[in-house]
């Protein structure tokens, strides 16, 4: 992987989302994976994706509440994904970006339980993601205390005839609201399995492959509280740093 400055890092995630807020429909597919790559450039692609398509909370640590809800619609990109992800790559990925894009529902419920769904979309591929999330307030947060609290998450690709993916979260984060901002931060580890179906140098199947990897991964960021609606602005660590922006409209 190449060594750049987190700085410099941060600010081509930010341009990448700045483009990526205009674009209202998919292009067509433009990469998908070489199932006849080696199982060394195999594993480095699902460890790079899998980071990258992980998803990130986006939201605080304070729970909805029993009346409360979120629908939402958010992007996220990871550059230098190309060199990233090596040679197990079939076809550009243009600008070099993974860029995934997502929309989502929360529900709060009693006990500072909140419950949450998402579908995304890999940008250039065929790639779906389908996401759950449950998450547990510790502490509510009031004016003079943080909120509090734990996270997990379940997901599943569909889309590819070559690779899929089944990863689960689990994240402890906090956070504090001031006036119209409210900043928060997390960490947590992510279990991902890949599965790829191989295929010979005659094109014919060879059967499949599955890698398993544990990631740590940290987060913070700050939502902007301007009641309808709501954005958040994330920016993510695993093996690499990505940010991601987020548009929310609820209770």
């Amino acid at each position: 992987m190449r060594s750049t400055g987190l700085g410099h890092r941060v600010v081509r995630v930010a341009a990448l989302l700045g483009l990526l807020g205009t674009v209202a429909v998919a292009p067509a597919r433009a990469w998908d994976v070489d199932g006849g790559a080696r199982s060394l450039d195999l594993e480095r692609f699902h460890e790079s994706f899998s980071l990258g398509a992980y998803p990130y909370p986006r939201h605080s640590a304070k729970p909805l509440g029993t009346l409360g809800f979120d629908i939402w619609a958010d992007v996220s990109g990871t550059p230098d994904f190309d060199s990233d992800a090596g040679p197990a790559l079939d076809g550009d990925v243009p600008g070099g970006y993974l860029a995934i894009y997502r929309v989502g529902a929360r529900k709060g419920l009693p006990f500072g339980i909140d419950l949450g769904a998402s579908w995304g979309k890999v940008v250039d591929t065929d790639v779906d993601l389908l996401s759950g999330e449950v998450s547990w307030a510790i502490l509510d947060g009031g004016v003079a205390t943080p909120a509090l609290g734990l996270r997990g998450t379940y997901s599943r690709s569909s889309g590819s005839d070559v690779y899929s993916l089944e990863q689960a979260g689990l994240e402890a984060e906090i956070s504090k609201g001031f006036a119209v901002l409210t900043p928060y931060a997390g960490a947590g580890f992510v279990w991902s399995q890949g599965t790829f179906e191989r295929t010979g140098p005659t094109g014919a199947s060879a059967g499949s492959s599955t890698y398993d990897s544990t990631r740590a991964i940290v987060y913070g960021g700050v939502i902007v509280n301007l009641l309808v609606p709501k954005i958040a602005f994330e920016v993510e660590k695993g093996d690499t740093v990505q940010g991601a922006i987020r548009v929310s409209f609820g209770l």
